[in-house]
């Protein structure tokens, strides 16, 4: 990716990976307009002068790369920023602080969930990614100006949740990273092809100190959470589940202070035109 051109913010797509996510973003904007396009779950806004469009991944963003190819084959952007919460890697990050990454590793063949006895690659041996430095720097100014700080230093994309303290610890040290997520890498890729600048925003959901539920089991192969086997997993273990759910509502309101600054958006102003159209 191209690391030297100028941010442009007035054509901004926004990618996020699931519902939650996804609605956050849509609650800044104006002028709002919901769709799918191709199986692709889609809203259009504006904010701040900008035109927005947020794009859903769904959790591990199965198939998302070539909808995203199709979509970026018949619509302009000038920045792609990849938006959410991620997992963190590095003891001292508590939960709710703002990380921009610099660079994403493709950790998906180093899973704590594998199982696999083989030889784990090494940080240099996993493919990686470098996010664009202008939109970073802008991003990171944003943040500033707005009193936030964005946390840089690198970031992983691994193939399932990693559940595990000792596992998020153990790939912080490896990659010399701050957060793990399961879409970015992708996103990332496709936005490499097309030399589209692109950045990625995440905020920590849970600390590398703590255990999480077994959410895994949960997950279709769609990237989405069956509600009866989430619910089973979080029954299962009720300290982990009381500590997830302890960090999570604080989280997501730092995703949404981290996207109001990024966007320029104005509390309590959004959705004032909102209109919703689905199409098959």
């Amino acid at each position: 990716m191209n690391e030297s051109r100028q941010t442009n913010w007035a054509r901004l797509c926004l990618v996020t990976a699931v519902d939650v996510e996804f609605n956050i973003a849509m609650k800044l904007l104006t002028d709002v307009v919901l769709t799918q396009d191709s199986g692709l779950k889609l809203g259009r806004g504006q904010v701040s002068g900008q035109h927005v469009t947020v794009l859903q991944t769904e959790m591990g963003a199965p198939g998302f790369a070539e909808k995203l190819r199709r979509h970026l084959a018949h619509n302009a952007y000038d920045v792609l920023l990849i938006a959410g919460l991620a997992g963190g890697l590095a003891p001292h990050l508590d939960s709710g602080t703002g990380v921009l990454y610099d660079r994403c590793y493709d950790a998906r063949t180093d899973d704590s969930v594998t199982a696999s006895k083989e030889k784990r690659p090494s940080r240099d041996e996993n493919a990686s990614i470098r996010c664009d430095s202008a939109v970073v720097d802008d991003l990171s100014r944003r943040l500033t100006q707005a009193g936030l700080t964005g946390l840089r230093g690198a970031g992983l994309t691994c193939a399932q949740i990693v559940t595990r303290s000792a596992e998020k610890q153990r790939l912080g040290k490896q990659y010399d990273a701050l957060a793990a997520d399961m879409e970015s890498f992708m996103v990332l890729a496709v936005c490499a092809e097309r030399n589209l600048p692109a950045a990625v925003l995440r905020v920590i959901s849970d600390d590398a100190n703590c255990d999480l539920p077994d959410f895994n089991r949960a997950a279709t192969a769609e990237g989405r959470l069956q509600p009866a086997s989430l619910a089973w997993a979080m029954l299962s273990q009720p300290g982990a589940s009381w500590q997830f759910l302890r960090q999570l509502r604080p989280a997501l309101k730092s995703l949404q202070r981290h996207l109001q600054a990024v966007l320029g958006a104005s509390v309590g102003v959004a959705n004032l035109t909102t209109k919703a159209k689905l199409d098959s």
